[in-house]
């Protein structure tokens, strides 16, 4: 085969272009730092690098967002819990203290004040905000746990359904033949049917507790079980309409069960004492009071639901939608209490429950509990009080004869016997106190102990996702970014390549006296 000069310089410029392609190839790579320039440099590593970045895109995310987010949430709670449980832990003292009666009086005179402020500063932690969001209140982390003025509660009404079972049963102390202020004006003695006179003395009664006081709704419904249920107008006279028949069913020591009509009554009494088959509902306290046949009823059945109306909140009243089933009266939503739960994705598919609910921790009943402690120190207070009225009114000259001197004795008498229950029933209080606010303090304890576990799960994520970055950042590294001390040396190697072709190419296309020949 004939070689020809114009077939020698083809064959060299087509050399030295391979030779310039490699070199702008290994010229491109180096200025780049990555292997490829465009997916059609090599399908394989473009495919592999869109994985990697998107995984490591993620890790990223996880790490500079969403679990630092997820830990300052928890990190707010752990603190507002950690503070929750030293108030409570300063209300077991003041039970601990008072079970031994030794406060004095003038103690006594600021022991309500400072059991009221513990119960607010308390209920305040439940209001704790991370970034605006309040942390307590479910998903609806706009809306405080507690009211924060009148003027917000004012507009508030809500129809309340409650549910107890024979754990929320308790007791509490009434006061029978005792003396109030208008019995010590009037001269009263208290006497029984036969015109002999009677002291003071106590009685136990039955109740539930409603988780607020001051209900000022007109209506009730109160259910004992299944088919059992009747519901409770109160009339502007005080008269009520009942529609529907609620009975007591009570098992005797013999298996028969006995059915007994339960009456309903309503009182403003704060020591009445209802008949065995009788349900006395104080709207003032807030407190159903029962009778012995209902209150074995509901302790058998280990069921009761009281539904009610309340619309007079104030500042610092809780927020019932955080704890029970309502109906706003105003809107007509309805308020299902449900769990709802808020979750971070934390982790490729790993979610990361970061809220804690209010009814968890910061239990609506520890306030009534303390009201009850107030209720007991105040009658001590009050009674002290009428003592020293009646010692008073002994010395003023009106009541200076002897029917009048006689009476005030028997009187004093009476509230001196009334003083000592009183003291006696608020040490009992005090002792009854020191097992809640243990159970406070483990409620509190176990709802810290579940945010620990999580920020303990949260740290374990964070962990692994950072040495997941580094392993991504590394394989990204490998599959994009070129060996420079390689790609060095090979476009050393090419450049001198092309430098000998461009030598070797300029002596081929060098003339010769042939090609003057004609």
């Amino acid at each position: 085969m004939r070689i020809t000069n114009q077939m020698m310089i083809n064959s060299s410029i087509s050399n030295i272009q391979v030779n310039k392609s490699q070199l702008n190839t290994l010229s491109t790579e180096l200025s780049t730092q990555k292997k490829i320039s465009k997916p059609s440099d090599d399908p394989i590593i473009a495919i592999r690098a869109l994985r990697l970045r998107s995984s490591l895109d993620e890790v990223t995310q996880y790490l500079g967002k969403n679990i630092p987010d997820a830990s300052s949430w928890l990190s707010v709670t752990h603190d507002a819990l950690d503070e929750g449980y030293n108030i409570v832990s300063d209300l077991y003292r003041y039970c601990v203290q008072g079970s031994t009666d030794s406060y004095s009086e003038s103690e006594r005179n600021t022991l309500a004040e400072s059991l009221q402020k513990l119960v607010e500063a308390f209920y305040s932690e439940g209001n704790v905000d991370y970034a605006g969001r309040y942390v307590f209140t479910g998903h609806a982390t706009d809306k405080p746990l507690t009211y924060q003025s009148d003027d917000t509660a004012k507009d508030v009404d809500y129809t309340i359904t409650q549910n107890f079972t024979r754990d929320n049963l308790s007791n509490k102390t009434a006061y029978t033949n005792a003396y109030s202020n208008q019995d010590i004006l009037n001269l009263d003695v208290k006497t029984d049917v036969n015109g002999n006179t009677v002291m003071p003395n106590v009685a136990d009664v039955h109740r539930i507790q409603l988780a607020y006081d001051e209900i000022n709704g007109s209506t009730f419904s109160i259910s004992m079980g299944e088919n059992n249920t009747t519901d409770i107008s109160v009339n502007a006279d005080g008269t009520l309409t009942a529609t529907g028949t609620l009975t007591a069913n009570v098992t005797q020591a013999d298996g028969t069960v006995v059915q007994n009509t339960v009456n309903i009554v309503t009182t403003t009494d704060n020591n009445y004492v209802p008949g065995e088959n009788e349900i006395a509902i104080n709207s003032v306290t807030g407190e159903l009071l029962l009778g012995e046949n209902v209150y074995k009823s509901v302790y058998d059945n280990n069921e009761m639901s009281v539904t009610y109306n309340k619309s007079n909140f104030i500042k610092g009243d809780i927020d019932p939608t955080m704890y029970f089933d309502c109906i706003d009266n105003v809107t007509g939503i309805e308020y299902n209490k449900k769990s709802e739960d808020i979750e971070y994705i934390v982790n490729f598919s790993q979610k990361l429950k970061v809220n804690t609910e209010a009814d968890e921790a910061f239990s609506v009943y520890l306030g009534r509990n303390v009201d009850d402690l107030i209720s007991a120190v105040q009658n001590v207070y009050d009674l002290n009080d009428q003592i020293a009225q009646v010692e008073s009114m002994m010395k003023e000259a009106q009541y200076s004869d002897n029917v009048s001197q006689e009476k005030l004795a028997t009187i004093k008498e009476g509230l001196t016997k009334q003083k000592d229950l009183a003291e006696d029933r608020m040490t009992k209080a005090f002792e009854t106190g020191i097992g809640q606010m243990q159970s406070y303090q483990e409620q509190i304890s176990n709802a810290k102990a579940d945010v620990g576990n999580r920020q303990k799960r949260l740290e374990l994520t964070k962990t692994r996702l950072t040495e997941q970055k580094t392993n991504f950042t590394d394989l990204k590294s490998q599959n994009e970014d070129i060996d420079l001390e390689e790609i060095v040396v090979t476009y050393s190697s090419a450049e001198l390549v092309y430098q000998a072709a461009l030598s070797a190419a300029s002596k081929v296309v060098q003339q010769t006296l042939l090609d003057f020949l004609g």
